[in-house]
């Protein structure tokens, strides 16, 4: 039983993990846009915002779980 519920939680971990990178990969995108545009209008900020709250509450709750990635160790660094 205890092997089983370790498999489901490196599984859940590297979930996290991905969705963390691809969030860190957005962000990125989304200040380079930022950056670039004249006319940037409320709901680009709202999305904006909305978008960097996912990661912060997605970033804590890795490293409240202490995720280890074998993929990558990047991944949680600010």
């Amino acid at each position: 039983m205890i092997g089983k519920r370790h498999k489901v939680k490196k599984a859940g971990d590297e979930r996290l993990l991905r969705i963390v990178a691809q969030l860190q990969r957005q962000l990125a995108e989304q200040k380079v846009f930022d950056q670039t545009t004249v006319d940037y209008s409320f709901d680009n900020r709202v999305l904006n915002k909305i978008l960097h709250a996912k990661f912060i509450f997605l970033y804590e709750e890795a490293r409240r779980r202490n995720t280890k990635s074998s993929i990558s160790s990047s991944v949680i660094t600010r």
